[in-house]
């Protein structure tokens, strides 16, 4: 036991959102012996602050809470080129964080074991065998680990080499239906004016809802305004909807990294382990981060069970880390606009394939043939400047 008197759980998890819940559910469902969990998160999470989307051939843990999917989507180019693509036996799906939220903490609520306290977190220490947090209510230890899912991930916001995913987006209630709910628009590039990549995300769940969301690739941001004007003038020119036309109902907004972290992969033999976006499970080059972080977080955990402690915990194939690398330079360095890259892969390879290439599970084979299909001198440019100490090959 620790040698001090401070309030001792087998687990601690800093932060009490989507990764770390999502972690909670898998300990308690496993057969790993614990004699306490400690949740701690600043806010109690209960509303309706995010929206998770994810695709899969298959069934999925919280499926049970989607609240719409999709197995059609649209893509939109520059030149006004749309197709509309069926991608069974993949299905898109739609979550809303307040349902999730519901669900997963109803579940971690009937074991007491499990324990929630409101409070900011201040700092980690490790002590001999024993892992501490700081808190603006005290400290707690860990005798096992703390999983760390607040720290934030090394992406300046300021900083235009750093890429960011940024985005505004509204859910409306049109006064009339107009919406067709049983496809969604992945991407609508016809407002891609810039060099930027920028487009128009759309998911109707009805024929009166939907969400619009306008996004950007890059490493500026823009004021919020800028956003909520852009979607006001694609509904109005897509839709013919102006703003006496349709009821706001919520508005959400969100800023994720798509750089890559060079730190040295954690194992489980680390007291304490980053988790989520502050441990990089968000796919650097599309910004997707919930099936993602289930999959991660379940081998996790197995990996517990088993005792198979010298795995990384967050591992990427080296061919799949470069072609990233190579892909987040190209955006960053905009000598192609960035619609281009993804017109080129829709409109020449079927869309499962490029789910499975997003999802990490394509062969080699198969990345190759795609890496073909996008405009080859940029990418050349890019693995260039890269340089050879990011080759995912043994070199001499």
């Amino acid at each position: 036991m620790p040698t001090h008197n401070l309030p001792t759980y087998t687990y601690i998890l800093a932060g009490g959102g989507m990764a770390g819940l999502s972690l909670a559910y898998y300990l308690n469902q496993s057969s790993i012996p614990f004699d306490s969990i400690l949740i701690i998160d600043q806010a109690e999470k209960n509303t309706r602050d995010k929206t998770w989307c994810y695709w899969s051939d298959q069934l999925e843990t919280f499926d049970s809470v989607v609240e719409h999917s999709w197995d059609q989507l649209w893509f939109h180019s520059f030149d006004n080129r749309s197709d509309k693509f069926s991608i069974l036996p993949f299905s898109y799906r739609k979550i809303q964080s307040d349902s999730w939220y519901a669900f997963i903490q109803k579940e971690l609520k009937q074991n007491p074991k499990i324990q929630f306290i409101q409070t900011k977190v201040l700092g980690f220490s490790y002590e001999g065998r024993f892992a501490n947090v700081r808190t603006d209510a005290g400290e707690f230890t860990a005798t096992e680990k703390i999983f760390d899912s607040i720290s934030a991930f090394p992406c300046e916001l300021d900083n235009p080499q750093h890429l960011k995913q940024h985005f505004v987006g509204i859910t409306i209630e049109a006064n009339f239906p107009i919406f067709d709910p049983e496809a969604a628009h992945l991407f609508d590039f016809r407002i891609a004016h810039t060099t930027a990549c920028e487009f128009i995300y759309v998911l109707p769940t009805s024929d009166r809802i939907a969400l619009f969301e306008h996004t950007y690739f890059s490493g500026q941001l823009k004021e919020k305004q800028h956003y909520l004007d852009q979607i006001k003038a694609y509904l109005f020119g897509a839709y013919g909807l102006g703003e006496d036309d349709y009821l706001i109902l919520e508005e959400e907004s969100g800023i994720i990294p798509m750089t890559m972290s060079d730190a040295e992969p954690q194992n489980l033999y680390t007291k304490i382990i980053q988790i989520g976006t502050s441990g990089g499970f968000v796919k650097s080059t599309t910004g997707y981060s919930f099936l993602r972080t289930q999959r991660k977080l379940k081998e996790l955990v197995t990996n517990l069970e088993i005792r198979h402690l010298d795995v990384p915990v967050n591992e990427t194939k080296p061919f799949k880390k470069w072609m990233d690398r190579v892909f987040l330079q190209v955006l960053i360095d905009q000598k192609i606009k960035g619609n281009r890259v993804f017109e080129s892969l829709f409109q020449k390879n079927k869309p499962q394939l490029i789910l499975r290439f997003l999802e990490e599970q394509t062969t080699m084979r198969e990345d190759l043939k795609l890496m073909t299909s996008v405009p080859t001198l940029p990418f050349v440019q890019a693995a260039l400047k890269i340089g050879l100490t990011k080759l995912p090959f043994p070199r001499k």
